[in-house]
């Protein structure tokens, strides 16, 4: 059963071969791994042996082989390894071994998670807050209540984000209620290091679409909501309606660097199916992981 896409450190890959089920094994492209983590690939010359170079660690491969050599040492591959169209496809375990990767099967989007672990994230505890909630349900258009919406796109976050080593708490549970006051509460005694709001917009008028990220008072603030807006808009292709002052109380009351990011308007034309959509609400989630990630790095 094949696998329609892969996430790679935050970035997606498609094509006509990406993953596939064999024997109960999760079989991935080992040169769209490679090429994408920077490795080097090639067959030995006069070999059926095929190696693999990272950062001066090699591993050493061959079709039909049950185990791979590894800086030398054997080790078990944990599954076949075969050919299709001049492309090797090899078990994650290995792949993962071989590049220090973790991973996730997302089913409902069907594709593959693969993570390395972010040095800049290591250790670091992002708060994730999911706007509204119990029986505030905020916005509501159509099929989309937006409290649930926020849910989801906040569990697809912190799942990309524990994958990649930051320690993820939340500031309410799926159906919970919590004031505002609470939230703050909340993020100051988890000692959190940075706090992301998920929000969605609506307005009377469906021509009215877009993305934008609010900050307030801080500079570091700022920069996180140009980083997180930049990479929504990226994966999104949404309207850009920019990065905004306000003086939101969790923006104002935080102690730490906090935004709030309005993804779309679930009453807009666009992105009301946008925000609909699974996959474009885990490419939100992408998006804003990248924006954390650039704005930690720098």
């Amino acid at each position: 059963m094949m696998v329609r896409r892969l996430l790679i450190n935050g970035r997606i890959w498609e094509g006509e071969i990406t993953a596939d089920w064999r024997e109960g094994v999760l079989l991935l492209p080992l040169s769209v791994v490679a090429e994408r983590l920077g490795a080097r690939l090639q067959w030995v010359a006069g070999t059926d042996e095929l190696e693999i170079d990272k950062d001066g660690s090699k591993l050493r491969l061959s079709v039909g082989q049950e185990e791979a050599s590894m800086q030398g040492e054997r080790v078990p591959i944990g599954g076949p390894i075969y050919v299709t169209e001049n492309v090797v496809m090899a078990p994650v375990s290995l792949i993962c071994r071989c590049f220090d990767l973790r991973w996730a099967y997302l089913k409902d989007v069907d594709a593959v998670v693969l993570s390395r672990r972010e040095p800049a994230l290591s250790g670091k505890c992002i708060m994730i807050d999911a706007g509204h909630g119990g029986e505030d349900s905020g916005a509501i258009s159509g099929d989309i209540v937006e409290s649930e919406l926020n849910w989801d796109i906040a569990q697809r976050l912190a799942n990309i984000l524990n994958l990649s080593g930051a320690e993820v708490q939340y500031t309410r549970g799926e159906r919970q209620a919590m004031s505002l006051s609470q939230r703050v509460n909340l993020v100051r005694d988890a000692g959190a290091d940075l706090v992301i709001s998920i929000h969605q917009n609506s307005f009377a008028q469906a021509e009215i679409n877009g993305t934008e990220t609010y900050w307030y008072s801080s500079w570091p603030a700022r920069r996180l909501a140009e980083c997180v807006q930049n990479h929504v808009l990226e994966e999104l292709e949404t309207v850009n309606r920019g990065v905004r002052e306000a003086a939101f109380y969790l923006l104002r009351h935080s102690p730490v660097v906090t935004v709030l990011a309005k993804l779309g308007f679930v009453t807009g034309c666009h992105d009301h199916p946008m925000l609909g959509s699974i996959w474009m609400r885990e490419r939100a989630a992408l998006g804003i992981f990248r924006g954390i990630r650039e704005y930690i790095e720098g």
